[in-house]
């Protein structure tokens, strides 16, 4: 496989035009029910994808991938959890070739300790260890080495983890979830200085998905995005995340922690997939389904989000079963951007013409930032490891484009506002003459999430309660602020 994929990969290189309308650069959201297969299939339905460097230990990356889109708290009485025989993983591509060099690999496993109860809980729980906890899961992580699905030199980093349990309400966590040190327990020092965490966490994405997908509807007053008023359509949703802190060295490629934002070495890029069998015969006495054949990708994220807004409702599924280094095959589709031809039909915005040679950049890294030399085309988020991470309290959503080099589009931070940077890409904003307004101040009037980010691993906040939580979409942003996980007593 790794040999199909080389030769596949050296062909990329003399198709490098065909991407210039930048096929990572056209999303404006993040991974949410993106496709009609995985749409149905929420559990395997990768959401967002970060990538950064650790801003409260810079000795290290982060890597969190959520899943199960639009979560509601309250969905009881079978609350979300990851799935049972599905693989999660993250793809790290150290040297650029678009084919992952490490793969760390996430299963996880149900567990009842009685079927004799219509409840998840029997009663209050005090910790991720409590018996009360009728349903928990555990996790095995793995790190591969080589292409997917195929590796044969893979080692358990742990096992028998827990997930952290849902938020279910102050009832079943009198002490308070965030209190009852749900966090703490749940975050494990693994095998290869690695730490992981698993489990559900407050939808940290922020976007009016009401105004991008009603042919992106500017509300009244709104398109200016630094103002305000629009309407954060995931606010009150969870997610399920698994995130990763791993030394830097652990991932580049000459396996050191460069201090030279020049050197190649420093410059780092990943992507998650989900993994399911091929083969799935159901049960006429209800019991779990047969599964054979071999491991399938029926998922995968990399920049926010192309198979959103991108690809055609005909080749969606095909997409997510398909890798990065095979990218070029969807060039076609991208050519000629659908966003900028919606800015400039519909609200007079003057775009530059295609070919959008400038959007190439995010598919293949910023020059003199986050691209190496003969980078294959292929979506994945690049990091620079040798930058240094932008202290909490200075950070800027809007990452490069306002000068915060350690955000987005080198990786991608929890903070950063990937929507109002896209839409102001797609205007043209990278291209001389078109960094003027209103180009440059296109947003969707959402600047911050409903909750705060935590100051330290793993960033998203604690769930919302199913007992207590608002779908309230008139969002007042708290992205600069941050809290440690010990001050929330919900």
């Amino acid at each position: 496989m790794r040999d199909s994929r080389v030769r596949s990969a050296g062909r990329l290189l003399g198709l490098a035009l065909l991407l210039t309308s930048g096929l990572a650069a056209t999303a404006l959201a993040s991974s949410h029910r993106e496709a009609p297969g995985i749409s149905n299939d929420p559990v395997a339905d990768n959401t967002d994808l970060y990538f950064f460097r650790d801003p409260v230990d810079p000795s290290r990356l982060v890597l969190i991938s959520n899943w199960i889109p639009l979560e509601e708290p309250a969905g009881g009485p079978n609350f979300f959890h990851f799935g049972e025989n599905i693989r999660y993983e993250f793809n790290v591509d150290s040297n650029g070739d678009g084919i992952e060099d490490i793969v760390y690999r996430v299963e996880f496993t149900r567990n009842v300790r009685t079927g004799d109860t219509f409840l998840q809980n029997t009663g209050p729980v005090s910790s991720p260890t409590d018996t009360a906890l009728n349903v928990y899961y555990t996790y095995t992580v793995k790190k591969c080495l080589g292409p997917s699905p195929a590796q044969t030199n893979c080692t358990v980093l742990g096992s028998d983890l827990l997930e952290a349990p849902n938020n279910v309400g102050p009832k079943s966590f009198p002490n308070g979830y965030g209190k009852g040190s749900q966090i703490a327990t749940t975050v494990y020092d693994i095998d290869d200085s690695t730490k992981v965490f698993a489990g559900p966490r407050a939808e940290g994405f922020y976007v009016d998905l009401g105004m991008i997908f009603d042919l992106i509807n500017f509300r009244t007053g709104t398109a200016v995005g630094d103002h305000g008023g629009g309407k954060n359509e995931t606010a009150g949703f969870n997610v399920h995340s698994i995130a990763l802190s791993v030394p830097i060295q652990n991932l580049t490629a000459n396996h050191t922690a460069p201090t030279d934002a020049a050197d190649p070495n420093a410059i780092v890029s990943m992507w998650s997939s989900t993994w399911r069998l091929q083969n799935s015969t159901l049960s006429t006495t209800g019991g779990a389904p047969t599964l054979s054949g071999d491991w399938v990708q029926v998922s995968r994220l990399g920049n926010p989000l192309i198979n959103e807004v991108v690809i055609p409702l005909g080749s969606k599924d095909l997409f997510n079963s398909t890798y990065p280094v095979d990218d070029a095959q969807f060039g076609s589709f991208v050519l000629n951007p659908e966003v900028p031809a919606i800015l400039h039909a519909l609200f007079g915005v003057n775009v530059p013409p295609n070919p959008r040679n400038d959007l190439l950049a995010l598919v293949q890294g910023l020059s003199g930032l986050n691209q190496r030399p003969n980078e294959v085309i292929s979506d994945q988020l690049r990091l620079n490891t040798a930058i240094f991470p932008t202290a909490i309290p200075n950070v800027n959503r809007l990452g490069v484009l306002a000068g915060d080099n350690a955000g987005f589009p080198n990786g991608r931070r929890v903070y950063d506002d990937v929507v109002d940077i896209e839409l102001r890409v797609l205007a043209g904003v990278l291209v001389d003459g078109f960094n003027v307004a209103p180009n440059n101040q296109l947003g969707d009037g959402v600047d911050g999430p409903d909750t705060p980010y935590i100051a330290g691993f793993p960033y998203l906040w604690t769930p919302h309660s199913g007992f207590e939580h608002s779908h309230d979409p008139n969002n007042v942003p708290v992205v600069t602020k941050f809290r440690a996980p010990a001050t929330d007593s919900r």
